[in-house]
């Protein structure tokens, strides 16, 4: 599963083979094939494997923002939402930086059939994001929220893939401990998002 993440993470699910995976997991071809069959029922495992600690992890974080609070502003939730996929980024030895490197990959290939299935476990997470802001925004329509929610997410995976990015929160050019000063410009690009197309009467 370890061998899943780094070269899933890496190369994405096209660009990674079975023998691959047995390769960097030092085991023979004939165990994967053994024990998962193909190439996309061992993807299936490794998604399956943190998605529950990724779930916590992004729960946390909301619950901190939410605590005490009647009425919570976008920005928090959106902050909450989105600083641990960058903090899990930013540390080499995070448990979550490949597997969130992996699936941000994945969805590249969504519209294979044998990934639908499979992919569609990653709702739940966006959906954390959703009901929040519902819950502090009744009035944003459903419509809205949802193309807000989905550009949000477009501009986070495509922030954890970059490898430059990676490198820079990573390395010597910026410290984890200036996370929040980094994602400020973004939180309110996304909040001032939401915001404008919850004051649309209608939305092309």
């Amino acid at each position: 599963m370890d061998a899943c993440d780094i070269l899933f993470a890496r190369n994405g699910y096209l660009g990674t083979s079975l023998r691959d995976i047995a390769s960097e997991a030092g085991v023979r071809i004939g165990v994967l094939h053994y024990h998962y069959g193909n190439k996309h029922l061992i993807l299936e495992a490794a998604l399956d494997r943190k998605l529950g600690l990724l779930q916590e992890t992004i729960a946390a974080g909301i619950t901190d923002a939410e605590e005490g609070a009647e009425c919570v502003e976008p920005e928090e939730i959106v902050s909450a939402f989105i600083l641990p996929f960058m903090q899990a980024a930013a540390l080499v030895d995070s448990p979550l930086r490949n597997y969130i490197v992996m699936t941000s990959h994945l969805m590249s290939a969504y519209r294979m059939p044998e990934l639908r299935p499979i992919l569609a476990k990653l709702g739940v997470i966006s959906e954390m994001l959703t009901d929040r802001i519902q819950r502090h925004r009744p009035g944003i329509s459903e419509r809205n929220l949802l193309a807000g929610v989905y550009l949000i997410e477009v501009a986070l995976i495509f922030m954890v893939q970059d490898p430059g990015f990676l490198d820079d929160l990573s390395d010597n050019h910026h410290s984890v401990d200036r996370l929040e000063e980094m994602a400020a410009p973004a939180l309110c690009f996304f909040t001032g998002g939401l915001e404008y197309l919850d004051r649309l009467e209608v939305c092309a």
